[in-house]
């Protein structure tokens, strides 16, 4: 009986029927890389001559990202097509396409509204391809692509950040380069209350106009006024320190952070040999004799 089953399903014309559909599959399956591969090279060469000429991105990274799938899509379906049983089921589904939406979209609410927050973060452009983004914590970086379910940051050590588009489209976003890339860096120092003030906010001045990532941000009627490139300022007296804060601008965000870094360690080694104090946290405590 069992022989008689398994010679029957590999009969002359169902191994033929067989052949066929794994022939025309992998025919599918080749020309679907080729179109695949072919889109790639056509919006990698665009989006190349888009950097070229400084211009955004981020229609094209979403349109790339749109195609290929919907290609992907359109040949998986053909594929199905193939087998035997499979074509009344797409034309039952292709009828009921309303239907069929309507309970994809009760059991995939999470998928949709990624794709459907994609969509509004490229027409409304919060941020593109390429603008330095801060979403608070570690999450901090310059976004690399967005694609219909997330948007990707590539972070300051190299690492790619993996976000959901309806995340990023229900937080708010720190964007460093909408509008002017440069960036201001807080330099903030303490120093002792029996150190010279004046002394020590030259000091910072100094270190800072002599730095080469320091930029002048002041605009034409501040330079005609007369303003200080380098403004510092005492911005508390607290329990152990008088607090100094010095507003240096560099080009963006990368160059604000090595500006800071070295900052800190110049001042702290003029301090050091100019004798102001950069207090330390420290206890009193008070002994009193009993009589």
């Amino acid at each position: 009986m069992e022989k008689n089953l398994f010679e029957g399903f590999f009969s002359g014309d169902r191994l033929e029927q067989l052949i066929s559909i794994g022939i025309k599959a992998a025919l599918i399956y080749m020309l679907l890389m080729v179109f695949v591969f072919l889109e790639r090279r056509l919006f990698k060469r665009i989006i190349a001559r888009r950097d070229r000429q400084l211009a955004d991105k981020t229609n094209l990274v979403f349109l790339r990202n749109t195609v290929i799938y919907t290609t992907y899509g359109i040949g998986f379906l053909t594929i199905l097509r193939l087998i035997p049983g499979m074509q009344q089921l797409s034309s039952t589904a292709l009828a009921g396409a309303g239907i069929l939406a309507a309970a994809v979209g009760f059991g995939s609410q999470q998928a949709i509204s990624n794709i459907v927050s994609g969509i509004f973060m490229v027409l409304f452009k919060p941020f593109r391809v390429g603008d330095f983004i801060d979403l608070g914590g570690e999450s901090r970086g310059t976004v690399v692509d967005i694609s219909l379910r997330h948007t990707t940051i590539k972070n300051a050590e190299n690492r790619m950040i993996i976000v959901p588009n309806n995340v990023l489209n229900n937080q708010s976003i720190v964007n460093s380069s909408i509008v002017h890339a440069a960036t201001c860096a807080f330099i903030d120092v303490g120093i002792g209350y029996g150190s010279d003030i004046n002394r020590a906010m030259a000091i910072i001045t100094e270190e800072a106009l002599k730095h080469p990532l320091l930029i002048d941000n002041r605009t034409v009627e501040e330079k005609e006024n007369g303003d200080p490139q380098l403004t510092v300022r005492v911005i508390a007296l607290a329990a152990s320190s008088v607090n100094l804060r010095a507003w240096a601008w560099a080009a963006n965000t990368s160059n604000a952070f090595v500006l800071k870094c070295d900052l800190l360690k110049s001042i702290k080694e003029r301090f050091d040999s100019e004798g102001i104090e950069i207090p330390y946290q420290y206890t009193n405590v008070v002994v009193k004799k009993a009589e």
